[in-house]
């Protein structure tokens, strides 16, 4: 496994498909490994707190509206994969015909918090933190805190990472909050699964360095996404970038939307005009991080998505796929792919140093350099026709002729030094 070639993408199995179980989703696997993606990243699934107490509802999930009492980041079964997914059987045929693809499987830990109801409160002593009179303390999403003092509990966690490994073959894992968890606990729990998978995925929600630095997790998963971008362009991503470096160099994961932002902040196609969010990818696939794809944006999705709707409690919300048919979601889905495809096939993108070019307030310019070759990436957020300078042969480019680029144009230059 090259962890510098990684291409993740993002499943909400309740917004893939109508059904949102582990059963369907498996049956698109070979459309995600069509786009280049070699991870599949599975949002929170294991058993779900079906409790009616709003005592226990986050914010986000009483502003949804959806009355749905199941919210799949507070979990009360972590050995158990929820019905609403299919259960432990259908983890293990996903993850089986995802291997079958060439597919890596990634599932998320809640580890922060549990549900009010969880097993473990019973099957583990002082598994969660207690106030002074003996209430259970709610953290900031009103769910009980699980309590890293207690050496039981950080055997029960570990046995749970360990337990999706051997029995199902995950290949990694993306971590809620990790930032909050302590340090110390992930440093001895993937200590332990490195003995059974040395090569094991290990993402961090968060932007401590430690984290990263440790070499305790692969990346660091910076949470502002692009559908939060402001003009101009150019000066959003150079900053976005600069905070990112600052606490994750090249070991961070970059994306425009994920189940949070498309829950809190719309999609990005009814926010951007389809044409300009085209060039948020063409950033996404070039930059000095790790790519992740949210489910739909693929093909331009352009309906709205929420982590608290499913079958039974829906408004319309999930991917409507006949964007796939539609013309922006044509473009969009060959884009994705030539992109995914030089992201694999180009060491330069994989491995090669980041710097920044200033050409102009409009133009977003930077260029990578590994051995003896270097790849400059020209994005013109503008309307208005740029004059740029060519730096070796074009091998992707959109509105680009004899040093013009044009509108919402782009094009990557390949030279040999």
């Amino acid at each position: 496994m090259d962890k510098n070639k990684l291409i993740i993408y993002q499943i909400n199995p309740r917004m893939f498909t109508h059904m949102g179980n582990l059963r369907e989703a498996k049956k698109l696997l070979p459309h995600i490994k069509s786009l280049g993606a070699n991870v599949a990243y599975l949002f929170a699934i294991c058993k779900e707190d079906d409790s009616k107490d709003r005592k226990f509802w986050s914010k986000r999930q009483k502003k949804s509206k959806l009355n749905n009492p199941k919210n799949p980041y507070r979990i009360s079964d972590y050995f158990s994969i929820d019905e609403e997914f299919g259960g432990n059987e259908q983890l293990k045929e996903f993850i089986d015909e995802s291997h079958k693809l060439g597919l890596y499987v990634m599932m998320d830990l809640v580890y922060f918090h549990c549900s009010p109801n969880a097993k473990i409160i019973n099957d583990v002593p002082d598994s969660v933190v207690r106030k002074e009179n003996g209430e259970i303390d709610l953290g900031e999403w009103n769910f009980p805190k699980l309590n890293y003092k207690s050496r039981a509990l950080r055997d029960y966690l570990i046995k749970n990472m360990l337990y999706y490994i051997i029995e199902y073959g995950v290949d990694g894992y993306r971590c809620d909050v990790g930032d909050i968890v302590p340090l110390d606990f992930w440093k001895e729990a993937v200590f332990e699964i490195k003995k059974i998978k040395p090569d094991v995925i290990m993402l961090n929600e968060g932007s401590n360095p430690d984290y990263v630095q440790s070499g305790t997790f692969d990346f660091n998963y910076y949470w502002k996404p692009f559908v939060l971008a402001t003009k101009p362009y150019s000066q959003f991503f150079k900053s976005h970038h600069s905070n990112f470096e600052q606490t994750t160099k090249e070991k961070g994961i970059y994306f425009v939307e994920n189940h949070d932002s498309v829950t809190d902040d719309g999609r990005a196609e009814t926010i951007f005009n389809s044409l300009l969010c085209d060039l948020f990818y063409v950033y996404l696939f070039t930059v000095n991080g790790t790519p992740l794809i949210y489910c739909g944006e693929e093909i331009a999705d352009k309906n709205e998505h929420n982590m608290f709707a499913n079958k039974d409690h829906n408004k319309g919300y999930g991917i409507d796929w006949s964007n796939a048919l539609l013309p922006h979601g044509k473009r969009r889905l060959a884009l994705i792919k030539k992109l995914a495809y030089f992201r694999k096939n180009e060491d330069c993108l994989a491995y090669g140093d980041f710097s920044w070019l200033d050409v102009d307030d409009e133009i977003l310019s930077f260029e990578r350099i590994y051995k003896n070759e270097k790849i400059t990436i020209f994005i013109n957020f503008s309307t208005i026709v740029k004059n740029i300078k060519k730096c070796g042969s074009s091998i992707l480019s959109r509105n680009y002729k004899n040093g013009k680029l044009s509108k919402y144009g782009f094009v990557i230059f390949k030279e040999i030094l």
